[in-house]
Parts: structure tokens; C-alpha cells; sequence
């Protein structure tokens, strides 16, 4: 695994860059995602078109939770209405933060 910065945090959601590999990681409860520049870009889209849209499901525990499918079809990520906030405000706030070190660097 790459040394990374970090370039935000909320709740369960940590998205970390590593400058040597320039691959963006988003580290959930129990899932790890990995996306060079460009995919992180469309996944951070793909995601703000959903925002605002969500439909929630009661699950068998009796929380309801917001669907995230995947490219594969036997994996969907859920999210409770507190992680779906804290992982949506985490995407926004790493997209702003890699642009200013961009520009830093």
C-alpha cells in the first residue's frame, strides 16, 4: 500500500492520494476503493448525480439504507442516511482538496 496524504475525513470516510502512484483511496467501514485520476473524477460525478435523488430501502434490521451499485452486479455498497452524508461530503471536500494540492505542487 501506498504512503498517502489525507485528503479528507468524515465519520466512517477516509479518501487518502498517494503522489508516487497518484491513485486516490477511499477507505469505508469494510471496503476499500481505488481509482487513478481520471476514474476518481468520474466516480466523484457519478455520485453528485445522485445526490439529492436517493431512495432509501428498509433493511431486514429495520434501518433504511441508500443503494450503491457497482460495476459488478453481485456487489452493491448500502449506506445508512448518516454514512451516505459523510461519505458524499468526504467525496466533495477530497475533489476540492486534490485540486488546491495541485495547485500547490
Amino acid at each position: 500500500m501506498c504512503q498517502s496524504i489525507i485528503l479528507s475525513s468524515n465519520g466512517n470516510t477516509v479518501i487518502t492520494y498517494c503522489k508516487k502512484c497518484r491513485n486516490h483511496y477511499i477507505w469505508q467501514n469494510s471496503f476499500l476503493l481505488s481509482f487513478n485520476t481520471p476514474q476518481f473524477q468520474e466516480f466523484v460525478d457519478g455520485i453528485r448525480a445522485k445526490i439529492g435523488k436517493e431512495e432509501y430501502f428498509l433493511f431486514p434490521d429495520g434501518e433504511s439504507r441508500v443503494l450503491l451499485n457497482t460495476p459488478v452486479f453481485e456487489i452493491t455498497f448500502t449506506f445508512s442516511f448518516d454514512e451516505w452524508r459523510d461519505f458524499t461530503n468526504t467525496l466533495e471536500e477530497a475533489r476540492y482538496m486534490r485540486e488546491v494540492h495541485e495547485l500547490i505542487h
